[in-house]
Formats: C-alpha cells, structure tokens, sequence
C-alpha cells in the first residue's frame, strides 16, 4: 500500500503501521520487518492486512523458538516481543466473531509470556478479583524497596502488551513500579470474562486495583498515580475519583464520550432507522469508521449505528469537577488536536471547560511535530512522552523537580490550536486556562 505520514487519523492504516513501528525502541517491532510487511498490504483491506501481519508474526515467532533451542536467549526474547506485536497488529482489523480474532490475540499473549520468561527480571503476570471477574495484569517491579507505583490504563483498542511497550519497560529505568491491567471491555480482561464490555463507572475496576496494591509490600501506597491512553483519557480520570489515587495524567482528555459520539455522527441523527442505514454506507468508504464500529459491537455490546450514541450517554467526567483535589497532567499533541476537534468545536470547549473548573493542580504538556511526537498518543515520539510524564510524576509526588525547559513558544501554540479548532470560544478559554495551569 502507498504510506501516507501525513494521515495521522486513528484506525487507518497508516496510523496503525506508525504506531506498531513506535515501540521500536521498547524492541517490539523492526523497522524493515514492518516495511516490508505493509508493502504487501492492500490499501484499506481488512482481511489483506490481517493476512500479512499474521504471516510475518509467524515467521518471527518461529524464528524465536528456533533462536531459543540454540540457547540465543537475547535474540529469542526480542523475536517473542516483536512477534506480540505484529500479532496484536493482525489482529486489529479482525472481527471478533472471526475465529482468527482469538487464536492471533492469543499467538500475541503466548508471544509475550514466552518473552517474559527469558527476562533478567520477569514481569510479574496478575489476576485482580473484580466483582466475580477477573482482571487480568502485569506488574513491572521499579526496584528495592517501597516505590511509588504507576497504574497505566490502555484505551478503545489497546491491548496489556501494548501499554508495556509504551509505558511500562520505562518504568523501572525511572524507578517507579507500573501495574498495567485491563479493565471491563478491554481485550484480555473480555476474552477471558465473556459479557464484560465497557462500563462508565471505572472507579470501580481501578479500586479494586489499588486494594490489590496495597496489599504488596514493594508498593508506597502514599504514592499511586494513574495514567490513561486515548479513551484512557476519560478511564484515568474516572479512576482518579478513587481518592487513594495521588496525580492522574490524561493522554488525551475525554470529557463526554456521548458528545464525541454525537458530534462523529452529525448530519445522521435525524432518526434510528436512517442513522443505521446511512451509517452502513458510510462504513464502505470510511475504514475507520467501519473499524471502529466493528470493534465498538464487541467491546460495547452494541449491534446498530444509533445504540453507538445511546450507549455512550454516561461515559462522562461532568459533574465529577468537585471531586478532583490532586494534581492532573493533560497531555495533547498537535496534530490530535485537529482530530478531536474535527466532528465539531464544541469537543474542543468542553476540554477547556472542563479543565478550567477543576479545583486541582493541572498542568499542560503539548507535543509538536518537531518532535515527532504530533500523533495521538504521541505515536512516534514516545520518548519524548516518558520523559514528561516521570519528570511530572517525580515532581508532584516525590519532591524531585525536574527540569522540563518549556518551549517560550508553546503557550502561543496551545492557544493558537485551541482557538483555531475551538473558534473564539477556543481562544478565550486557553487563555484562561493557561493563567491558571502550569505548562510542563
């Protein structure tokens, strides 16, 4: 397929490719294995992609195993955790009544349990009792003694493995603990508990989280922090209603997901029957949209374009601002920004709001395209992402400032975004909003 960097939407298949080749750096993917993959792959075919993934996660997997009988435990361990990756990479586009969807998310999970038992340090793989299920977790030790601890959430779509690529193995070059889980509607925590698709309240899924925590003698109960990817970034702050939780970091903020799925489906809300029908025909051109709804069935439990909007009515943080004492982290990235805002302002002013209500700490940390780090979640710049997020975490938990030289540029660029994407209403908020948070 022709590779366009300039798309950065999320779903599509250029966006998809950038971020499996993001976690390069973690050693979960090889950038000419990932070339030569996506060369093979037919633009905007599902079941081409899927295919040819899944073909090069096989060849690496077996390289692995033949790299582990010659007792190459480096090179073997490596090959299992790029394996993971291009696994959950074919995997993505499959629909979850496809029988591939199991066995390649499983051929994934087998791939990193295989890596895992040829680390130095093994991470420590959990299951957390929640309300009769379980909820599956990976524990990354920050070293000797008492550590203040991480918990990082994936988002619509990401899976346990992912997040430890993106977060996790820093965690411990950076002293901190990180238990990484996946709560209801999230991929290993579905499979293995049938029926437990997403839920609004996930303060609940997180509680049982910290209690499971604060049972471990390696964890400084006294400092817990939280952090969410893409619709992590209303998870978080869900979460963070718990107040044993000390600082929360959003990347990126959702504050209404029944607005932003309002707001997606404008121009098709005139009644169920045409939103439905009209939908399908928007799902033929629009991949995606049509991975989005495909995955939404599963995760959500829905089975029509109308349930999408009726579904996420109560996944809000309004009506939650009182309830915020501790510090909070936003995270935005340029090119995101752009689309948050595409279905409509609105989502932009109620980011603003919403930020700007809070009682708490907040502060700010925008990523551009000079650092490669513009696309949701900073994909393709996650480095730069670490380092905000420890220096952050460092400063407000364990009195350790951290010197983040803040571009003098970026309070005219936060405002430049918000007010292009927000119109006027935009502007005059992120001017207000930057005179009460702090840019990190």
């Amino acid at each position: 397929m022709k590779i366009d960097f300039a798309d950065k939407t999320v779903g599509g298949f250029t966006y998809e490719l950038v971020r499996g080749l993001s976690i390069e750096a973690a050693g979960a993917a090889q950038f000419g294995e990932c070339i030569d993959t996506i060369d093979r792959v037919k633009n905007n075919d599902f079941d081409s992609w899927i295919t040819h993934w899944a073909d090069t996660a096989d060849r690496v997997s077996v390289y692995a195993e033949r790299e582990q009988q010659h007792e190459s435990r480096v090179s073997s361990r490596n090959a299992f955790l790029r394996a993971s990756n291009y696994y959950r990479m074919a995997v993505f586009y499959a629909r979850h009544t496809d029988p591939r969807h199991t066995d390649l998310w499983r051929h994934s999970k087998d791939c990193f349990y295989q890596m895992i038992a040829l680390m130095d340090q093994p991470i420590e793989c959990l299951d957390i009792d929640f309300e009769g299920a379980r909820l599956p977790a990976y524990f990354i030790s920050g070293g000797a003694g008492k550590r203040p601890t991480l918990i990082a959430l994936g988002g619509f779509d990401s899976t346990m493995e992912e997040v430890y690529c993106w977060i996790g193995a820093a965690a411990a070059d950076y002293g901190w603990n990180c238990l990484i889980f996946e709560g209801p509607g999230q991929w290993s925590a579905l499979k293995n508990n049938p029926g437990l698709i997403f839920r609004p309240d996930y303060e609940k899924p997180v509680g049982a989280v910290v209690d499971y925590l604060q049972t471990r003698p390696d964890v400084d109960d006294a400092k817990l922090a939280i952090i969410g990817y893409s619709m992590g970034g209303y998870l978080a702050p869900r979460g963070a209603l718990d107040p044993r939780i000390g600082a929360c970091i959003a990347n990126s903020l959702v504050v209404d997901c029944g607005a932003s799925a309002r707001a997606g489906m404008k121009g098709l809300l005139k009644n169920t029957t045409f939103m439905d029908a009209a939908f399908k025909l928007v799902m033929k051109v629009n991949t995606p949209a049509r991975w989005g709804f495909q995955h939404s069935k599963w995760t959500l439990g829905i089975h029509n374009a109308h349930e999408w909007v009726e579904v996420y009515q109560p996944f809000s943080l309004k009506g939650f601002v009182d309830r915020y004492r501790n510090p909070m982290l936003f995270m935005f990235s340029e090119d995101d920004i752009h689309d948050m805002a595409a279905p409509s302002a609105e989502i932009i002013v109620d980011m603003l709001e919403f930020m700007l209500s809070l009682n708490c700490d907040r502060y700010i940390r925008l990523f551009t395209r000079r650092e490669g780090a513009s696309s949701h979640c900073q994909m393709g710049g996650l480095s730069y992402a670490q380092s905000a997020i420890f220096g952050w975490l460092n400063t407000v938990m364990c009195d350790q400032p951290t010197e983040q030289p803040v571009d003098p540029h970026t309070a005219d660029m936060f405002i430049h975004l918000f007010g292009k994407y927000g119109k006027k209403d935009g502007e005059t908020k992120a001017r207000a909003l930057l005179n009460v948070a702090q840019l990190f």
